[in-house]
């Protein structure tokens, strides 16, 4: 027992030691500030949702109608300069549901087919895409879902919006330091994050297009598309 109670004893007065001599981290005082820099420019490429929705009472002539139309509208934009490259499939869907009566307010007992085929076209000719969205629905479409534009190339934007958020960041922080009287020291952390404030989609939906029905070009206005990025800063304050 009397050992043991030196030993213990001995731990202690170790532990002790460690704490007396041990240095405490002080962290300084900060100043931290955030600011935000918008660039924009004029879009360049359009992005066009268009396809087809029908609904016949058999399953084949279904998908065989919905596939002619789309791939008919699909030629017609290729006709107006659109790239085989830049259209996709979006969305397909192939779904039966019973037939209801309007006049008698009940279900026939009937069914039905109802198909919905999507593709996204970029059209890289801003100038094109009413004609585009005009060729598509005489063709076949009779659905458009809507249009965003956008800037391709968005390096440059980035780099100005960037440019814009750090000094508006360092202004911040400096007009901080003069209220309070007080010197920014070194910078001790910087974090940045991005919005976008991309240009409204347009709508524009003819269901009664397709099948050689007559569209004229529907006037289409891009708008404008921009970049917002986000600088936080922080630096140390000298007394």
């Amino acid at each position: 027992m009397k050992r043991t109670g030196i030993i213990l004893l001995l731990v202690v007065l170790a532990m002790t030691g460690m704490a007396i001599g041990q240095e405490y981290w002080e962290y300084p005082a900060t100043i931290s500030s955030s600011g935000s820099g918008t660039a924009g420019a004029e879009p360049d490429v359009a992005s066009v949702v268009f396809g087809v929705n029908i609904t016949r009472s058999d399953p084949g002539e279904a998908v065989n109608d919905a596939a002619q139309m789309v791939e008919a509208a699909m030629a017609a934009a290729r006709a107006e300069g659109v790239a085989g490259a830049d259209m996709q499939t979006t969305s397909y869907s192939l779904w039966v549901q019973e037939v209801w009566d309007d006049y008698d307010y009940e279900y026939t007992g009937e069914m039905e087919y109802v198909v919905n085929h999507y593709v996204k076209a970029d059209i890289r000719d801003i100038s094109s895409v009413g004609d585009v969205l005009a060729a598509v629905v005489y063709a076949g479409a009779n659905s458009i879902n809507g249009i965003s534009f956008y800037v391709e190339d968005t390096a440059s934007l980035f780099q100005e919006a960037r440019s814009r958020a750090s000094e508006h960041a360092r202004e911040k922080a400096e007009q901080l330091a003069d209220n309070f009287g007080v010197t920014l020291g070194e910078i001790t952390s910087i974090s940045e994050w991005t919005n976008y404030y991309p240009a409204s989609g347009m709508a524009y939906d003819n269901y009664g297009g397709g099948l050689g029905y007559y569209a004229e070009s529907p006037p289409v206005t891009p708008g404008a598309y921009s970049i917002t990025v986000e600088v936080s800063v922080t630096y140390e304050i000298i007394q």
